[in-house]
């Protein structure tokens, strides 16, 4: 058998009833928890139309209610968060609510071209020009930057060095962005020229300390823009960078003189050294010449940072006072101008090409509160939006489509959007709805107000039922109609039914009566009863329930699990395996339990739905049989079983059954050998009817002998346990009949005989035990085969059919093969004891000795050879060949046994 599920659907819409079924709710190691039936019953649908209501719907009916076709179950309201001004699109299901807005009403915004495209220029009435950076039609996030300052007051000529004064940042925003300006100063910039070369030392036309001027090559193809100092960074003879500082050059006496001065700044009128006195801001530095010390007095240039920049005029629409019920505060929506620099206090900024030292950049502000009430989020965004200039001062005007690009105006807004559900006549579980909207495009609306609402109407006239108190979300709602009911008139009897009961078709409401339809009686009168159409569904034990008692359900909504078992299909597809596992001697997955002994069976089913069976035998003894969870007992208590018979389900064991037998017969009669053969008997009679049973069930009809020639290979050998006096090693596999004549003359000798146990084995194991390495070898592995034989020596006799007839012999079989007709080993001299039939004495043997001076061919016995020998030659030399082929159920001569024991013939 095989666990199988099913789910179990409702075949209608409509209340779920239990009728003795007893939920059990079972929770599993990860905490998931599962309804299971802990006995089994009846579950009922009681018809109905069942809505599904949407999200957010709550019913404006209740419980009892008699509704009218179009009368609304349920409505949803679409609220505002913030409240604002309201923009409508026709055309669109979406309602934007302007919560704050900010326009700079002094400020034209053109479309220009610049550096292969067009951008947005923001000019405002002082003259300033910004860049708009984002794009009109995209939302932009609290503290990103909207447009940035056109300005070349801040930039330099080349690289330098920058060194704050006065100027205090703040680390905000991401890194990339620079430093926030918090107080403004003055910057003060070393101008120096930086060429990063990474080529080759050789290259270097310069040296290190040497004055160049403008124009000049330092390395070859790079030439210096600028007159000054060349300092050379070098790693590994490999020319990093060239530095060119500009400035004066004055030698010292001493390095420690020129260091004393160094990385100071010396304000104009001052000394810089003894007579040098400097007109403008100059930067000390000391530097190493080929003449020798040096004091470089570098340039300084400053740049003012004011305090706070300039911000163009805006007007800012925002949420009014008067909306506000808990505070009185309003959302704060503007432009916020701040100064960033890219470089912090003391850098080298590494150029040849001037850089930007500091950017002014319009930033969006949005108050932090508007956002947490805004959607609950903190990710508030404002939409960039161009406005026409004639209605700038109206907040809904949006810009009107040209062709030539006009002056318009830059407003930023925060939308609250809306969207409406659409209308759907055609929705089958969830009714008609109907949305209405309560707003007109420009009102001004409060916080928490309704925009839009949407009734679900019914379709059908009915009582409300199934709406269950307390719960936390109504999901769906059920109407009892006229069609859901039907009456049975009981003109002449009175109905024997009472409000409440469940009734299956067939069962009768009055005497001769019968319900002719499930349901549940919902009324009694006394000469007619009405029924509310239902449908029961059985559920077992055990099966796995996936809604609860008095829930909802439409049709097609799944109910029940049925969890349960099932037997295997047994077609050829499946039998196949089963072919091959019998016949390779396989041990079946869930193999069944098998009596060793014959008694009377006791079987005692545990309340943990575990079974207990015991055989109790005829000298009162009694046997545990262990059954493993999954099995079932297929014996009844009280019941007498035979040896081997199966006690639980599933498919018999071959090697158990060999096993059984053997131990039994061994116990009853003592005689191993016989026991060996009863128990090979018993697994050859289980494997010739399992695999016939597998083909009939297909029809397939196949003769016994075809499979008895397989079985016989597979039951023909016992495993040696103890070797005794034989020359046989423990373990070594070894024909039955071949082991018990050795035991026979090992009882003649005296000696002690070998122990054996009888073997099951599979057909390719069978096949690679032959004693034939021909015939192994053309069965499988081959090569291993081959090689084995070839290392050991074998010889191969020839005695089966497959190697005489895959060296190209005459089969020693058939009508025409009489070699035991005549030959008896008894009629043997004593002195041909040496020709016996373990052993072939190669030094007697002049005839084969004679033939292997001969032909080569004429070693081999095919038909050719076979016709040129005469009876007589066959007596005298295929005599002792033909022993060989002797079949092993022939009577041997004790002699024969005696001089291959005590050592007499040569191996």
């Amino acid at each position: 058998t095989e666990k199988a599920s099913k789910d179990v659907t409702s075949a209608m819409a409509g209340e779920v009833l239990f009728a003795n079924l007893v939920p059990e709710e079972k929770t599993d190691r990860q905490g998931n928890t599962t309804r299971i039936a802990q006995q089994g019953g009846l579950l009922w649908i009681l018809s109905g139309e069942v809505y599904n209501l949407p999200p957010g719907a709550e019913p404006v009916v209740k419980n009892g209610d008699t509704v009218e076709t179009g009368s609304v179950l349920a409505e949803t309201k679409l609220i505002t968060a913030n409240g604002g001004v309201v923009r409508l699109t026709p055309g669109k299901r979406e309602i934007e609510i302007i919560t704050a807005s900010v326009v700079l009403d002094r400020a034209l915004v053109r479309m220009e071209s610049g550096g292969g495209r067009e951008q947005y220029i923001i000019h405002t009435s002082t003259g300033q020009q910004f860049l708009l950076k984002a794009t009109p039609g995209t939302k932009v996030l609290n503290n990103q930057v909207v447009a940035e300052l056109i300005d070349d007051q801040y930039r330099t000529q080349t690289g330098g060095i920058i060194k704050y004064a006065g100027v205090e940042v703040a680390k905000r925003g991401k890194a990339k962005q620079g430093y926030e300006v918090t107080q403004g100063g003055t910057l003060l910039w070393i101008p120096e020229e930086c060429h990063e070369v990474n080529k080759d030392i050789s290259l270097l036309l310069v040296e290190d300390g040497q004055y160049v001027e403008a124009g000049m090559e330092v390395v070859k193809d790079i030439f210096c823009q600028s007159a000054g100092i060349v300092e050379v960074v070098q790693k590994n003879d490999i020319l990093r960078e060239i530095v060119i500082k500009p400035g004066s050059l004055h030698l010292v006496d001493s390095p420690t003189e020129a260091m004393a001065k160094s990385e100071q700044l010396v304000y104009p009128g001052n000394e810089a050294l003894p007579g040098v006195t400097v007109e403008e801001l100059r930067y000390c530095e000391a530097v190493e010449t080929p003449e020798g010390s040096a004091l470089l007095l570098r340039p300084v240039i400053e740049f003012a940072v004011p305090d706070d920049p300039a911000v163009p005029s805006q007007a800012s629409i925002n949420r009014r006072e008067d909306f506000q019920e808990e505070a009185s505060r309003t959302t704060a929506i503007e432009l916020r101008a701040i100064q960033r620099l890219p470089y912090k206090d003391g850098e080298r900024v590494k150029s040849v090409e001037g850089v930007e030292l500091l950017r002014t950049q319009l930033v969006l502000e949005m108050n932090q509160d508007t956002e947490v009430e805004h959607t609950g989020s903190s990710q508030l965004s404002a939409d960039i939006e161009l406005v026409s200039v004639e209605d700038g001062d109206d907040e809904g005007a949006v810009a009107s489509e040209s062709s030539e690009f006009e002056d318009k105006r830059l407003q930023l807004v925060i939308l609250e959007s809306l969207v409406i559900r659409r209308d759907t006549a055609t929705d089958p579980l969830g009714g008609t709805t109907n949305t209405k909207l309560l707003v007109e495009d420009g009102d001004e609306i409060a916080p928490k107000a309704v925009v839009a609402r949407t009734e679900i109407q019914c379709k059908e006239a009915g009582e409300i039922r199934g709406i269950q108190e307390g719960a936390e979300a109504i999901r769906r709602v059920l109407i009892l109609r006229d069609s859901d009911q039907i009456k049975l008139a009981c003109p002449n009897s009175q109905p024997h039914v009472k409000v409440g009961d469940l009734l299956v078709a067939t069962d009768t409401v009055a005497e001769d009566i019968p319900a002719g339809e499930s349901g549940q009686v919902v009324q009694v009168d006394e000469d007619s009863v009405t029924l509310r159409l239902a449908r029961p569904y059985r559920v077992s034990a055990g099966a796995i329930l996936q809604i609860n008692n008095g829930d909802l359900v439409q049709r097609g909504d799944n109910l029940v699990l049925l969890v349960f078992e099932r037997a295997k299909t047994g077609d050829i597809i499946q039998g196949l395996p089963r072919i091959e596992e019998l016949l390779e001697a396989r041990k079946p997955k869930e193999a069944c339990v098998l009596c060793k002994r014959p008694g009377e069976s006791q079987v005692v089913y545990e309340e943990d739905e575990t079974v207990d069976v015991k055989v109790i035998e005829a000298d009162g003894s009694v046997t545990d049989y262990p059954v493993s969870p999954g099995q079932n007992a297929i014996v009844s208590d009280r019941q007498q079983v035979l040896t081997g018979q199966p006690l639980t389900d599933g498919p018999a064991n071959p090697h158990e059954i060999l096993e059984i037998f053997f131990n039994l017969t061994v116990e009853q009669q003592g005689g191993v050998y016989e026991a060996a053969l009863v128990g090979l008997q018993q697994a050859q009679a289980f494997l010739v009817n399992e695999v016939q049973s597998v083909y009939q069930s297909q029809g397939i009809d196949i003769s016994d002998k075809h499979i008895e020639v397989i079985v016989r290979q597979m039951t023909s050998k016992v495993r040696v346990d103890d070797g005794g006096d034989t020359t046989m090693l423990p373990g070594e596999l070894v024909e039955l009949r071949q082991i018990e004549t050795v035991n026979d003359a090992m009882a003649i000798t005296g000696g002690a005989p070998a122990k054996y146990t009888p073997v099951l084995l599979g057909i390719t194991k069978a096949s690679l035990n032959t004693d034939s390495f021909i015939s192994a070898a053309s069965f499988q592995e081959t090569t291993r085969v081959l090689t084995e034989a070839a290392i050991e020596g074998k010889s191969d006799w020839l005695r089966g059919l497959k190697e005489n007839v895959i060296i190209g012999r005459l089969i020693p079989a058939g009508t025409g093969y009489n070699g035991y007709e005549d030959t008896n080993l008894a009629d043997f001299e004593p002195d041909s004891a040496n020709n016996g039939n373990f052993d072939y004495p190669y030094e007697e043997n002049t005839e084969i000795n004679e033939l292997d001076q001969g032909d080569p061919l004429e070693v081999v016995l095919d038909d050719r050879t076979a016709r040129n020998y005469s009876l007589e030659e066959e007596a005298s030399f295929g005599g002792s060949a033909s022993s060989f082929e002797t079949d092993l159920n022939d009577e041997v001569s004790s002699s024969d046994f005696e001089s291959y024991l005590t050592g007499d013939s040569e191996e």
